[in-house]
């Protein structure tokens, strides 16, 4: 069906208003044709039956309207099919799976706990520079097997991939491309030294460096490069910055809830699931057919662009009532939010995410009462058309004393792995 308003998800302009215009392509039609050959889908029943339906909507990259010259094996994990994408997965899913993410729980917990700590005497803050972005590139670091030396350049080395792949003006995409040369070579030469090593941690590189097909055959150096530095620096840091951005924005702006959560912190989990319901940090993703379909009865023919327009059927009113208000008792609603994703491309460090935002939300309720945005603060988000964020997040609150037994000691445990969903 032809759009019934003009809507281009590409354009960050647009993007920015797609709260007013959203609503209208969702009640008129499930499947809207935005330009020749580019369909979006609004509602959440038909994205989650495309998302699970991988053979006939396959993976498009995430420039789809660009003309793509790279071969299958040099996709990022989010823009590739099986069977590459299958092995691949396999691998983060060894290094990012529940129990191995818990294992670490006390490490995150710390690092909230010292970031928060380095603002929380002062009474203000800016959320993003000062929690948002070292937070996830600590973490991160960690898990990818990065010197602690070189995390502090990680979070600039995400936002430097961000613009070269998603960057609309070519100039400043050859720009990001150019400043990226350097550190990859970095990259490399760690994947270099891990392979000769005879003691390797137990770590991402090391999974890498350590595969082997049903051939024998292991990962190229520049293989293991692509999916270390695009898919699990950039993918687990940009993505979770974007996260706490969101989450704080919508707790400081609705009356009441930030004070209700730091009383009962049964329903921090709940926060950050409806933060990404509401906010959800990727607005769309890509598909192509690889053969003439439909959808809803929208005829798509092969090689279309169709878009998953998450921040569309995160919204949808049939799933979630008054989707346009923060709630944290939706109930078994939000286990459908599809901040993640679903089907075969879930985010595959989702249960990495929540653990991160449930923890970093106790830090910051445990040390910050009564917290609102700065006076004069307005929302600004990132500009590249896919992602959702602020650049800053300026906010006041009234300090409290840390207890002398140290956060850790009296914080409740707060991170529920039923909350994990696995469409």
């Amino acid at each position: 069906m032809a759009s019934p308003v003009a809507y281009n998800p590409f354009d960050p302009e647009q993007v920015d208003r797609q709260e007013e215009i959203l609503p209208t392509l969702r009640q008129q039609c499930p499947v809207a044709e935005l330009m020749p050959g580019v369909f979006y889908v609004t509602r959440h029943d038909e994205l989650t039956a495309v998302s699970r339906d991988a053979d006939r909507f396959n993976q498009a990259p995430f420039r789809p309207l660009d003309e793509d010259t790279r071969r299958p094996d040099e996709l990022q994990l989010g823009e590739s099919n099986p069977p590459g994408h299958t092995r691949v997965r396999k691998i983060f899913q060894s290094v990012l799976s529940p129990p191995r993410v818990r294992a670490i729980e006390p490490r995150i917990a710390r690092v909230c706990a010292e970031l928060v700590d380095g603002f929380a005497a002062r009474g203000s803050a800016d959320l993003i520079a000062e929690l948002g972005r070292p937070l996830p590139a600590q973490v991160i670091g960690h898990l990818a097997g990065i010197p602690e030396t070189d995390r502090g350049y990680l979070h600039t080395y995400s936002d430097l991939v961000v613009a070269s792949t998603q960057e609309q003006d070519p100039v400043r995409r050859q720009v990001a491309e150019d400043a990226l040369v350097d550190f990859d070579a970095r990259l490399l030469d760690l994947i270099r030294e891990r392979r000769t090593s005879t003691s390797r941690p137990d770590d991402a590189l090391s999974a890498f460096v350590d595969y082997r097909d049903d051939d024998g055959e292991a990962l190229s150096d520049e293989k293991i490069l692509l999916h270390l530095s695009k898919d699990m620096i950039t993918g687990g840091i940009d993505t979770t910055t974007h996260l706490v951005g969101n989450l704080f924005y919508d707790l400081a702006i609705t009356p009441g809830l930030y004070e209700r959560i730091r009383a009962d912190r049964s329903l921090v989990p709940a926060a950050v699931e409806e933060s990404l319901r509401r906010r959800p940090v990727v607005s769309c993703l890509f598909r192509r057919p690889p053969a003439d379909t439909e959808i809803a009865g929208t005829p798509i023919p092969a090689g279309s662009v169709v878009v998953l327009g998450y921040a569309s059927a995160n919204h949808d009113e049939s799933v979630f009532p008054h989707p346009e208000v923060f709630d944290v008792d939706r109930g078994e609603a939000l286990r459908r939010q599809l901040g993640f994703g679903w089907g075969v491309h879930l985010c595959v460090g989702a249960s990495l995410a929540r653990l991160e935002g449930a923890l970093v939300l106790n830090a910051v309720l445990d040390r910050c009462a009564n917290l609102r945005l700065a006076p004069g603060f307005e929302y600004e988000r990132v500009r590249f058309f896919m992602m959702r964020g602020p650049v800053r997040l300026d906010v006041e609150f009234d300090p409290v004393p840390q207890s002398p037994l140290g956060l850790l000691g009296t914080s409740k445990a707060r991170h529920d792995d039923s909350e994990i969903v696995t469409p």
